[in-house]
């Protein structure tokens, strides 16, 4: 049997606070019974604004843009807080109501809604605005009213649509008679659908093409007086998502539909039915403000205004994202039995016992995800606190874990809530792209997702509902260096490599020729205004907008590696090249190229030599040798090294061509690919890369090599390759078939286990002993990170020996900032909004 992954994750938020008040349950049968109740007329004023749902934290911590850790160390009530996020992320978006209602009209297949035409408008312009959903018809098929003809369709049973105290338009029903085709019933359809559809516009339309099969897992039932839930909100979803492959059926379990619908696309792809599953529910308007009256009695704005999608995409194993592992999945049973315990023991330690694990085995538990803040002043308490505690519990009583360690388990392995209360949404869901990119970090090695529901609500029995199922790393498909070549060539196998395919000198349509004749190596996933036939195409119409979406894409997984130029590594991240000797045709790792692993040259070159010898561990070249370009600090570089080594650290010297030998290397060396990895300064390496490369053509145009090589060190996960300006189309084509080799072989974790050994042998130690004390008097000595924002600006020409204090300075005046090394040197990344404030206080400081 084959194994199933989860290749993305999409997660999004509407927010509709016009539909919370006149279609969400609890206002709506308010309404229609006690129409004077006295929290209906206060709802106005306990709205949110869209600026003010999309900066509350724990909505940023849905779509992505911060994790659950980051979460927690935000101080609550988190409504108070003055964190400032965005509305896009990495695998996620928060959108208006006004584009809301411009999906309803994409997605209404029998003309159903009806819109004043000056409102039409107002949806075009948000429309037009938005980098993605401006590139897509939405509005084709709208249909238009006068206000007097809304406000009659409005008072003959139609719902209306609301922004503000202004009636922009009208569901109407599909049938006369029939309730489940009533006006109500339409607009709720309607609205999980089109968020579903927004979900699923997380992934690339060459994912969506090739989509198998769809399941719809949220809590709406599709149907008519003669078969109630019968109809296939999936195939639907599917049409409009234009997955012509596709089809699909709906799941329904209340809360735990989704992780049913998790579990059964593993199957289906397992089993090899199905390569390609997408996993997807839309949002439920019958939540929305479902505690509104504790709200208000609280006076707390009402935090139910956000509709939840998510999507997820199950695909065959491609041995590098994480697998779901159903030898480890929980059920609920019959004959389970509804008490706390024999749930959360069915759920978690039964499974895991079968497996021969324990919870101490689960690096994270994803349980019911509520945001407490939504749920404590209703009564509900913290639902995944209480969840936690639970799993503790049973650890205790299975003799895993002793009840003096239960608060340090519930913290190490839970997670603050973060999730709206859609229902179906909370329940296991939220965590699944911080896990995969947990697991992509290595921080974590495994994540458990659990489903409960109540299936009383149906009045059909009163039995309890829950599925789990564990969630791993995976350990990759081994392909032997020998076959690799063979390899590249199914395109099953070939990595995906983003290319920002503009900002250089060459034409577009050269960059474009140059990455096809790559193909045969990668697929190639175009950033730039143009795309290449037959391949991921991305739409950017800048460096800094490609490079976003660049960035975007690797942090999502979409991607496996990146070709760029131009790019800020932050400070701490070194590129690492592959050069080969004219004269010997000696293969040999420069490190490094540009960037700046540490502004002192001796501390950076012993940066440098671990992160070369991690590319000769990718590269396959066994107990690399190392030599040390005979530059400013290269002695005391090697004078760390010579520690590191007798630390037990696997380093071997090499010894120059020279009578004399030795580690230091001299020009000749370097003529003649001495050793295994030249060890050298930025500056050097950087004249050394154009000489390799543009030797031949006068300086002119780099036509050999395979560009400035990928960036290591610090922070950086991903990897990156940068080409420059002056990159030929042969380099350019290169530098994408290394970035893809390096992919293959596994470069950032070769890195990440080179600098783990390093650190094992007391590197830290050393390289502390090794940094000069430079900082001026007047530095910053204390400075607390202020909430990140967008950086979309830099300021440049800061002395690399200040940059860390003037990042400080900015950091002291509130404003957030960080450290980066480009082609161009050392430059401050910033908030482009922020800029003048951020300049007036650097001059302040720095001069």
């Amino acid at each position: 049997m084959g194994k199933a992954v989860i290749r993305q994750t999409g997660y999004v938020l509407a927010h509709a606070p016009d539909v919370l008040m006149w279609q969400g349950a609890a206002a709506q049968q308010t309404r229609r019974q006690h129409p004077d109740e006295p929290w209906l007329a206060a709802i106005p004023d306990h709205l949110r604004t869209f600026d003010q749902a999309v900066n509350y934290p724990p909505n940023q911590c849905y779509i992505g843009n911060i994790s659950p850790g980051e979460l927690e160390a935000i101080p609550r009530p988190w409504l108070q807080s003055d964190y400032r996020g965005s509305a896009s992320a990495p695998w996620g978006e928060i959108y208006s109501e006004t584009i809301l209602y411009a999906l309803l009209c994409y997605v209404d297949a029998f003309e159903l809604t009806a819109w004043q035409a000056s409102f039409v408008s107002e949806m075009q312009n948000q429309l037009s605005d938005h980098p993605k959903l401006s590139q897509r018809a939405l509005l084709e098929k709208v249909v238009t009213m006068s206000d007097e003809a809304l406000a009659q369709q409005v008072a003959e049973h139609a719902e209306p649509l609301w922004i503000g105290k202004r009636l922009v338009g009208c569901v109407k029903a599909a049938h006369d008679l029939d309730i489940n085709l009533s006006a109500h019933v339409m607009l709720e359809n309607l609205v999980t659908k089109a968020s579903a559809v927004l979900a699923g516009w997380q992934f690339s339309d060459s994912q969506l093409a090739q989509v198998e099969y769809v399941i719809e897992c949220s809590e709406e039932a599709i149907g008519d007086v003669n078969q109630r839930g019968g109809g296939n909100l999936a195939k639907a979803v599917a049409e409009s998502l234009r997955c012509s492959q596709a089809t699909g059926i709906d799941m329904r379990g209340f809360c735990a539909g989704p992780v049913h619908a998790l579990v059964n696309a593993a199957a289906l792809v397992q089993s090899g039915v199905y390569k390609n599953v997408l996993v997807l529910a839309g949002g439920s308007v019958a939540k929305l403000g479902m505690n509104g009256r504790d709200h208000i009695k609280h006076g707390l704005p009402l935090l139910e205004d956000m509709l939840g999608g998510f999507a997820l995409l199950i695909s065959e194993d491609d041995g590098v994202s994480p697998l779901v592992n159903t030898h480890v999945t929980g059920r609920h049973t019959v004959g389970t039995g509804s008490s706390p315990q024999a749930v959360m023991a069915s759920l978690i330690s039964q499974p895991l016992k079968a497996a021969g694990m324990t919870t101490a085995d689960v690096d994270k538990f994803s349980v019911e995800l509520q945001n407490p803040e939504i749920t404590q002043p209703a009564g509900a308490g913290n639902v995944p606190e209480s969840n936690y505690k639970m799993i503790a519990a049973l650890s205790v009583m299975e003799g895993w874990l002793e009840r003096s360690e239960l608060a340090a388990f519930v913290a190490k392995h839970g997670m603050p809530g973060f999730a709206p209360t859609q229902g179906h949404i909370p329940s296991g869901i939220p965590f699944i792209g911080h896990g995969l990119r947990a697991i992509a970090d290595k921080s974590i090695n495994n994540f458990m997702v659990v489903g409960k529901g109540s299936l009383f609500l149906g009045r059909m029995t009163s039995q309890f509902d829950g599925i789990s199922v564990l969630v791993e790393r995976n350990p990759g498909k081994q392909v032997p260096a020998s076959q690799e070549e063979n390899a590249f060539g199914n395109a099953a196998l070939r990595p995906r490599i983003a290319f920002t395919a503009l900002g250089s000198e060459l034409p577009v349509d050269v960059l474009l020729a140059a990455a096809e004749q790559a193909v045969d190596a990668l697929i190639p996933v175009i950033i730039g205004p143009v795309g290449l036939p037959g391949y991921p195409h991305l739409p950017a119409e800048s460096l800094a907008a490609a490079q976003r979406i660049m960035e975007q894409q690797l942090a999502s997984g979409e991607v496996e590696g990146a070709v760029t130029l131009h790019y800020n590594f932050p400070l701490g991240v070194a590129t690492v090249a592959q050069v080969f000797s004219a004269a010997t045709g000696r293969q040999m790792v420069l490190a490094s190229t540009t960037g700046s692993s540490d502004i002192h040259p001796p501390v950076a070159m012993m940066r440098n030599a671990v992160a070369g010898l991690a590319m000769a561990d990718a590269l396959g070249i066994r107990e690399a040798s190392v030599g040390i370009l005979n530059t400013d600090g290269a002695t005391s570089a090697k004078r760390l090294l010579e520690r590191l080594r007798d630390a037990g650290y696997p380093l071997r010297f090499a010894s120059s061509g020279r009578a004399d030998g030795g580690a230091l290397m001299r020009g000749n060396d370097l003529i003649r690919a001495t050793p295994d990895v030249m060890v050298c300064d930025t500056l050097t390496g950087n004249l050394l890369i154009k000489l390799f490369s543009a030797g031949q053509s006068g300086g002119e145009t780099e036509t050999l090599g395979s560009g400035y090589g990928i960036g290591l060190g610090a922070d950086q996960k991903t990897a990156i390759g940068i080409i420059s300006r002056a990159s030929g189309p042969a380099t350019i084509s290169n530098a994408l078939r290394f970035c893809a080799l390096m992919a293959k072989r596994q470069l950032m974790s070769c890195w990440q286990h080179r600098w783990k050994q390093a650190c094992a042998c007391g590197i830290d130690e050393i390289l502390r002993e090794g940094t000069p004390g430079v900082a001026p008097q007047s530095a910053p000595t204390e400075a607390v990170s202020p909430p990140k924002t967008v950086l979309d600006d830099e300021i440049h020409g800061i002395d690399i020996l200040q940059l860390e204090d003037a990042k400080l300075c900015l950091w002291q005046a509130g404003i957030y900032a960080e450290t980066g090394m480009g082609c161009t040197g050392p430059v401050l990344m910033i908030n482009q909004q922020q800029r003048a404030e951020a300049l007036t206080h650097l001059q302040s400081y720095l001069n």
